[in-house]
């Protein structure tokens, strides 16, 4: 049991003991940030917002998050908008449309209301029985702008948002 106790308190010891240089200012190595290695991807804040459209079905290039309600298949095809199907029959489900909504990635719906991330606004949208879907409003900077995917955030002008990223 001594044995034990002395291994245990010695152990910090040996493991502090492998930190070389630890708080001495001459093995200090100072190093630059390492180049940005993605540049974002922007749109302007008018053309932003006036590309919310429902558009004719469209094939699913980046599938991303999937959402079922009401008879409704949502897929997000990932910063590019929703594909919607009618899902009454699971077996086969019928294409109504594509969303094309630049910079989204999720959405929630509530009764009739389906609310969507457009990077930083929330859209609302809504839609009728026979499948018709409408924009209702946006609010605007509701989500902090995108970082990217190493982590780092740029500044872009006041009448642009950042909708996605692309590695250079």
């Amino acid at each position: 049991m001594k044995h034990l106790r002395l291994m245990l308190a010695g152990l910090p010891v040996l493991l502090l003991a492998g930190c070389e240089g630890y708080g001495d200012p001459d093995n200090v190595v100072l190093t630059t940030p390492p180049p940005q290695q993605f540049e974002p991807i922007v749109m302007n804040r008018d053309e932003f917002e006036a590309a919310v459209q429902v558009m004719p079905e469209q094939a699913i290039t980046k599938a991303g998050k999937i959402y079922i309600k009401n008879g409704l298949l949502f897929i997000n095809d990932v910063r590019k908008g929703f594909h919607v199907y009618n899902y009454t029959d699971p077996a086969n489900p019928v294409p109504m449309g594509f969303i094309n909504i630049p910079g989204s990635t999720d959405l929630a719906m509530r009764a009739h209301v389906i609310y969507i991330n457009q990077a930083t606004d929330l859209v609302v949208m809504s839609y009728s029985e026979d499948g018709t879907i409408t924009l209702v409003g946006r609010n605007r900077d509701v989500f902090p702008s995108m970082p990217s995917p190493d982590g780092t955030i740029d500044n872009v002008a006041d009448d642009e948002v950042i909708i996605g990223w692309e590695q250079i």
